[in-house]
């Protein structure tokens, strides 16, 4: 069993290094194989779901993911012990997000903040002792998961709580990761473009947007939008609605 357990982790790393590669029929050969592998290992069959929704999503096929996100969903909420749940639940956000589901996207990344806010409460929250530094990877997703909800928010027209949860991803990246890192560059870009993009829809919004304070965000940007998020961050940011046609234009 043991033996089966370190296999199918090698399969399922070598399968996320060929999907970077896009050597897409060795990642799907490699991850049926974890599949079969991790029969007894729970945990080991979460991280392949996942990595199985990865692949499907990077092929286009959304429903296909999202059958595998809730399978790994399924099985964490049974375990005692999940090495990162939040991102499951942003990655089924994005994935509901594309499929146009919005509200259910929404809800997974609601959730997705609850986990990170617990997980990281040790050194963000206000029993923080200061003692230990938050690690820069988890906070790099504490601010996509702020990013995700102020996406969802403005498909859902709430475009007041949609721009408080983009400021907020952008104040705890600014904060943590410092101005000029990729991240915080990423959403701070986002957080413009949809302040523009509302007060454009909503002329209240542009009432509010006068008279509110949050407008830390705009400036230190200059010089660095060559920096770009990873791969894996990527995969966990839904798109902004306008997105795809700021790029096609």
């Amino acid at each position: 069993w043991r033996a089966c357990k370190v296999v199918g982790e090698m399969c399922n790393l070598l399968a996320m290094t060929y999907l970077q590669q896009e050597d897409f029929a060795m990642v799907l050969e490699l991850l049926k194989k974890a599949e079969i592998l991790t029969e007894r290992d729970n945990a080991g069959r979460a991280v392949t779901f996942n990595n199985l929704a990865c692949y499907y999503r990077r092929q286009g096929k959304l429903h296909a993911a999202l059958q595998y996100l809730q399978k790994a969903l399924k099985i964490e909420n049974k375990l005692d012990q999940v090495d990162n749940p939040a991102d499951t639940y942003l990655n089924t956000c994005a994935v509901l997000s594309q499929l146009g589901r919005h509200q259910s996207a929404l809800e997974h990344a609601q959730q997705a903040l609850i986990l990170l806010q617990e997980e990281l409460s040790r050194v963000l929250g206000p029993m923080a002792d200061g003692n230990e530094a938050p690690k820069a990877d988890r906070i790099a997703v504490l601010a996509i998961a702020y990013h995700n909800v102020g996406v969802e928010y403005e498909f859902l027209k709430k475009f007041d709580q949609s721009l408080q949860s983009y400021r907020k991803g952008v104040e705890v990246s600014e904060r943590f990761l410092g101005p000029d890192h990729a991240i915080t560059v990423t959403l701070r870009n986002s957080c413009i473009a949809a302040r523009r993009a509302i007060m454009v829809r909503d002329p209240q919004a542009r009432l509010q947007n006068l008279e509110s304070k949050g407008r830390k965000g705009r400036g230190g940007g200059g010089g660095t939008r060559r920096a770009k998020p990873t791969e894996g961050q990527e995969a966990l940011m839904s798109p902004r609605p306008d997105a795809g046609a700021a790029e096609q234009g």
